[in-house]
C-alpha cells in the first residue's frame, strides 16, 4: 500500500466504507450535512458567474464547492451515487441506498436555495449584468431537450464521481485538491448539466423571472439532469470499476 495514495481497488474499498458510513448516520446528521453541501456548491456557482466572462476562470473556480465538501464536510448527491459500489457487494440494504441519495438530493436543493436567498437579498442581482446573465444561463439549461440534459448528465458524473474518487485515492490535502479539480473543471469547461449546481441556478433565476418556477424547473432540468447524473456515476463507474475490480 503506497504510502501517499490508494491503488484503484484500496479506493474502491473506501468508498465502499464511506457509503457504510453514510447508511449509518441519522437523518438530521445527513440533512445538515447536504445542506452545507448545497451550500458550497451554490458558492462556487456564483463563482463561475463573477466570471462568466472567460470561459477557462469559470470553469477553474467552480470546483471550489467540491473541495469545501471533501475537506470540510458535505453530503453531496452527485457523489453518494458511488454508494452502488456498497450495494453490489450487499454492504448496505436497497432500502437504505435509495433514501440516502433522495435525503441528500433534498437537502442539496435546499442548500441551493439559500445560497440563492441570501444572494437575492444581499442585493447583488440588483445588478442588472448580472441579472440578465443568471436568467440566460436558466433559459438555455431549460431549453434544452430531455434527451441533451440527460446525456450532458451523464456526461457531468462520470467527471465528478471519478474527482470524488482522486480526492479518496489521495491521502494528503494538496492531492485531494488537486485531484477534485482537473475533473470538475472539465465537465464545467464543457458544459455539461450538475443537477446540484442547478438547484442554484435556477431558483437564483425564478426571484428575477416569475415565468421561472419550481414546477418548469424540476421537469424540465432538475429531473433529467438528476437521472443523467445518477446513470454516470451510480451505474456506468460502480458497474464497471465493480467488475474490474471485485469478480474473477
Amino acid at each position: 500500500m503506497s504510502s501517499v495514495s490508494l491503488t484503484p481497488k484500496e479506493t474502491a474499498k473506501a468508498l465502499i466504507s464511506s457509503a457504510e458510513y453514510k447508511a449509518a448516520m441519522t437523518v438530521w446528521k445527513r440533512l445538515l450535512m447536504s445542506v452545507m453541501a448545497g451550500i458550497y456548491i451554490g458558492l462556487g456557482a456564483q463563482g463561475f458567474i463573477l466570471a462568466y466572462d472567460s470561459i477557462f476562470i469559470r470553469a477553474a473556480v467552480f470546483p471550489v464547492g467540491l473541495m469545501l465538501i471533501i475537506l470540510v464536510g458535505g453530503e453531496l448527491f452527485t457523489g453518494n451515487c458511488l454508494m452502488t459500489f456498497a450495494l453490489l457487494q450487499k454492504k448496505i440494504r436497497a432500502s437504505s441506498y435509495v433514501s440516502v441519495l433522495l435525503q441528500v438530493l433534498a437537502g442539496n436543493f435546499l442548500g441551493g436555495a439559500i445560497i440563492a436567498g441570501l444572494l437575492y437579498m444581499g442585493g447583488v442581482y440588483n445588478n442588472p449584468v448580472m441579472a440578465a446573465r443568471i436568467i440566460e444561463i436558466a433559459d438555455a439549461k431549460l431549453s434544452l431537450p430531455f434527451v441533451q440534459v440527460v446525456s450532458k448528465g451523464i456526461l457531468c458524473n462520470i467527471l465528478v464521481s471519478s474527482a470524488v474518487w482522486f480526492s479518496v485515492t489521495s491521502r494528503d490535502t494538496t492531492g485531494k485538491i488537486l485531484g477534485s479539480w482537473f475533473p470538475v473543471m472539465l465537465f464545467v469547461l464543457c458544459g455539461y448539466e450538475h443537477v446540484v449546481a442547478n438547484m442554484f441556478y435556477l431558483p437564483m433565476a425564478s426571484f428575477l423571472d416569475s415565468s421561472i418556477n419550481i414546477a418548469n424547473m424540476t421537469v424540465k432540468n432538475l429531473i433529467p439532469a438528476a437521472l443523467g447524473n445518477y446513470i454516470g456515476g451510480g451505474l456506468i463507474i460502480p458497474l464497471i470499476y465493480h467488475k474490474v475490480y471485485f469478480k474473477d
